[in-house]
């Protein structure tokens, strides 16, 4: 990891005054999108991908790895400013600050983690409340319309290695977060209102995913803990476990992934798994239907569509595919990405946004990798996932907020 700068600046105005249309296409609740899948809509593909994108504005945001939101044409950020960690919410139009609030003091970020010194979780929004989780593990609900903070909890302040960074999952009036470390992890849900502890699961060693409400069964929270994936019930009873043990100094970080009844699993030293779970009464049974030790992910999660699993590989973050009945590797790109990268799927298209500042367009297909559009779209290191919103891409890289044109 690069080191970065700590930035001297508060926010500033806009670079550029170009303004962009009123925003009604995606809307955002949190990390990957409202089911926690990569699936954005609302952006108006076009039928030939133009030869560069057209920089609508940029603004300098503060330092973070966490990804901004989007909702009701406001972009919410979590940042770090000065030495604060501090939230605020944008008009998408054009950038313009419309609040702004300081959250707590910004821990110290030293050792292997220090050259990311901001936020690393993604803000959940929903029923007019943005909730965030620091690099420290302070956990703060604010209005959003005002930036009023409503609750905060800093009780959990133990951090793993390289800092708190799971991403709040918001529903049916609770908050699931993992907190802690390695050696004192735990799954906690609060009350989404007022911030009270309703349930603690201890045992779950913390590493760097974010839970998912796996659909498929009502109310079901997919953890993936440092040695298992659990299956948790909203009452934080443990249903299941199926071990899923780290390699040597690597990580469990992408977030599980599901379609139907099928888990995918993949963690950097560990390839990629397939899970079947059923469940008959109050029974659960988990069964492991393929195994591809080759390729696993480093940080991304792997995106699931229309039979096929597309994902960045752990070391050079090259792009592949697996079927996803099978696990039999169906394309491997040699090209050299970066493993630090995040696949969204827009539909006609997927994207895939390594820590290079590459954006590179691709189609879905099982086949054969066919790139369609590539563009630069920042000088330094991008860690967040691109917003899509009709002609517009939203871009957080290591300081800035840069809206993209398509037109």
């Amino acid at each position: 990891m690069k080191n970065l700068n700590l930035i001297p600046l508060l926010l500033i105005g806009c670079l550029m005054t170009i303004s962009v249309n009123n925003l009604n296409g995606q809307n955002s609740s949190g990390w990957m999108g409202d089911d926690r899948n990569g699936t954005v809509e609302g952006f108006n593909i076009p039928d030939t991908w133009p030869s560069e994108l057209n920089k609508a504005w940029q603004i300098k945001v503060g330092e973070s790895d966490a990804s901004p939101v989007l909702l009701n044409n406001k972009i919410y950020l979590h940042v770090k400013l000065d030495d604060s960690e501090t939230a605020l919410c944008l008009d998408a139009a054009n950038g313009t600050e419309l609040w702004r609030t300081i959250l707590n003091p910004a821990p110290e970020v030293s050792g292997p983690a220090s050259g990311h010194p901001g936020p690393r979780s993604t803000p959940f929004i929903t029923d007019g409340k943005i909730y965030t989780l620091g690099a420290g593990g302070i956990f703060t609900c604010l209005d959003a319309e005002t930036g009023k903070v409503i609750w905060k909890n800093d009780a959990y302040t133990k951090v793993p290695r390289f800092f708190t960074s799971c991403s709040p999952l918001v529903f049916d009036g609770i908050c699931v977060i993992q907190l802690g470390d390695s050696d004192s992890g735990i799954v906690v849900a609060f009350d989404a209102n007022s911030g009270k502890e309703i349930w603690k699961l201890e045992g779950a060693p913390c590493t760097y995913s974010s839970p998912v409400l796996m659909k498929t069964f009502d109310g079901l929270i997919l953890v993936q803990s440092e040695t298992n994936l659990l299956g948790v019930s909203p009452k934080g009873e443990v249903l299941w476990k199926i071990a899923t043990p780290i390699q040597r100094m690597n990580y469990n970080a992408p977030t599980p992934a599901y379609n139907g009844n099928t888990i995918i699993v993949a963690g950097q030293g560990s390839g990629t798994k397939a899970f079947s779970l059923t469940k008959t009464g109050t029974s659960w049974e988990t069964t492991e239907l393929w195994s591809n030790n080759e390729l696993g992910t480093s940080f991304n999660t792997p995106m699931i569509k229309d039979g096929f699993i597309y994902a960045n590989e752990a070391r050079l973050g090259k792009l592949f595919c697996l079927n996803a009945k099978t696990g039999e590797t169906t394309w491997l790109d040699e090209t050299t990405l970066n493993r630090f990268a995040s696949i969204l799927d827009l539909g006609k298209v997927l994207v895939s946004l390594p820590a290079n500042g590459t954006l590179i367009i691709f189609e879905p297909n099982g086949n054969a990798f066919t790139e369609l559009a590539k563009y630069k779209v920042s000088e330094t290191d991008i860690y967040a996932h691109p917003l899509f919103s009709e002609n517009n891409i939203f871009i957080k890289d290591k300081e800035m907020l840069t809206c993209w044109s398509v037109k």
